[in-house]
């Protein structure tokens, strides 16, 4: 069985080497969660992985080792830590398991609370369950859009934020939908965020549905989900959706 906190910790030491204190702080005062950073760009971060990915030979362990590996990047306390394990499971792993295995396994990061800001969780979701979905179709995109039913906001809001460059694609607008109408009744201002984030997506395609969706749920809108779902429509519509909002 292969030493994992060795293996990180040569890792660890390879990116903090590039820590930055003026980042750091700017990271940290924009993420906001009590989130812990080194202060190192995304790009430095899939350099060293690389390097280090070859060096150590990761390749040569048994993929299973390899993505238990993975996973325990996220229980470290860094984000730059927590996005080595999202770039490895992007760049060498997620098209090597069957995806439910995979989304089973995901469910100890959300269980242990190692997913805690909007930062990390959108990276996994870009990185990872974005790919996943585009790899396996339908299956797979149904069994994320039912995370929508976590307790969890972050898993919650994965629910929807993996499909964010999908949505262009009508065959999951219906699935989109029915998350939104639950994580826009949440409290949660990332949960709202979300639905927000999702409807702008949508409006380029089909603005009337994201009008609709307004118009049934605006009691649960904050003021910042509605302008984010509105972000692209015309000035007159924006201001007739604006006045809309004002009746809540």
């Amino acid at each position: 069985m292969i030493d994992n906190n060795k293996l990180k910790e040569k890792l660890k030491s390879r990116v903090a080497k590039f820590a930055d204190g003026k980042r750091r702080l700017w990271f940290e005062n924009y993420i906001k969660h009590d989130t812990k950073f080194r202060g190192v760009e995304i790009p430095t971060v899939r350099t060293e992985l690389k390097d280090w990915y070859k060096r150590e030979n990761i390749d040569k362990l048994p993929l299973d080792e390899q993505l238990s590996l993975a996973l325990s990047f996220f229980e470290e306390e860094y984000s730059e830590d927590k996005l080595a394990g999202i770039l490895f499971l992007q760049l060498y792993l997620y098209d090597k398991f069957d995806y439910e295995e995979l989304l089973s396994r995901f469910a100890s990061i959300f269980e242990n609370g190692y997913i805690y800001d909007w930062c990390v969780c959108d990276w996994f979701c870009i990185r990872v369950l974005r790919q996943m979905i585009k790899a396996n179709g339908r299956k797979c995109a149904e069994a994320i859009s039912k995370w929508h039913t976590a307790n969890n906001v972050w898993q919650a809001r994965c629910s929807v934020v993996a499909f964010t460059t999908l949505a262009k694609e009508n065959k999951y607008t219906s699935l989109l939908l029915k998350s939104n109408v639950k994580l826009i009744k949440r409290e949660e201002r990332f949960a709202k965020t979300a639905v927000g984030w999702i409807l702008r997506e949508l409006s380029k395609i089909n603005e009337q549905i994201v009008v609709e969706f307004i118009a049934e749920n605006r009691p649960y809108f904050s003021r910042e989900s509605h302008e984010n779902a509105i972000k692209y429509f015309e000035k007159d519509k924006k201001k007739k959706m604006r006045e809309l909002f004002k009746v809540n």
